[in-house]
């Protein structure tokens, strides 16, 4: 990029990445919303997600163990204690919300969800959650997961949590991994935002973040298509409706 966008033209241009390519418009999260994700996707999903998110504090915290801003340290900390405690953001931490959804929804116990096989496209999407918190400058590893992955993700957890509650059966109380987030990343991704346009005055910090947008969007695009692939699977809990 030869010269640096204006603040507002920077946000446009982030916001114009992510068309096509957000949470919502995945075909898995369309097919539970609508009803016809089998079982086994959704179950999927929710190990695949609990393997995501236990790894969200650490991600967290070695950004914030980086940071020498009083003030960035703390936005890190709020979004820290969503993600790893009950105190602000949902009964308890959002890994033990996720394995709750995971375990309840396919029968599997909690030793097997742990040592459910990771597929590498996760393993690749962890590696990279794990480089940019520990190399890219903060506001930028901020944005990554701020704006890539939480800006948008509320949209995605309304119809998952609907589309459960509607064609499923599955009440609330049965399915919080995903009501959690509904709230709590709107607010995550509007500070992400205001952070980095604040922060990304240069062409070269700016190409940073839209470098950083392009390969986020890429690993959750695998992440949502590997979802796709549970219908390949079998769970206790399906087996026994039979």
């Amino acid at each position: 990029m030869a010269q640096a966008l204006a603040p507002d033209a920077f946000k446009g241009a982030m916001l114009k990445r992510l068309e096509g390519r957000r949470h919502w418009e995945q075909p898995i999260v369309k097919q539970i919303a609508a009803g016809t994700a089998t079982p086994e996707q959704i179950g999927y999903l929710g190990v695949l997600f609990y393997h995501f998110t236990r790894h969200t504090p650490q991600v967290l915290s070695t950004i914030h163990s980086r940071c020498s801003d009083r003030k960035i340290r703390r936005r890190i900390m709020d979004v820290l204690i969503d993600e790893d405690t009950e105190l602000r953001c949902g009964s308890a931490g959002h890994d033990v919300l996720a394995m709750d959804f995971a375990t309840r929804f396919t029968g599997l116990s909690e030793d097997e969800v742990e040592g459910h096989p990771v597929p590498e496209t996760l393993d690749k999407m962890i590696e990279y959650r794990y480089d940019v918190a520990r190399n890219l400058p903060i506001p930028i590893a901020l944005g990554n997961s701020g704006i890539a992955g939480e800006s948008h993700f509320a949209g995605a957890c309304r119809l998952i949590s609907d589309g459960l509650r509607e064609h499923y059966g599955v009440r609330d109380e049965d399915q919080e991994s995903w009501i959690v987030h509904i709230e709590g990343d709107e607010e995550h991704g509007n500070n992400a935002f205001a952070a980095v346009c604040a922060y990304a005055t240069t062409p070269e910090l700016q190409d940073k973040m839209f470098w950083c947008i392009d390969n986020y969007l890429l690993h959750w695009n695998n992440f949502w298509t590997e979802s796709g692939k549970g219908a390949l699977l079998r769970f206790p809990r399906n087996q026994a409706a039979e």
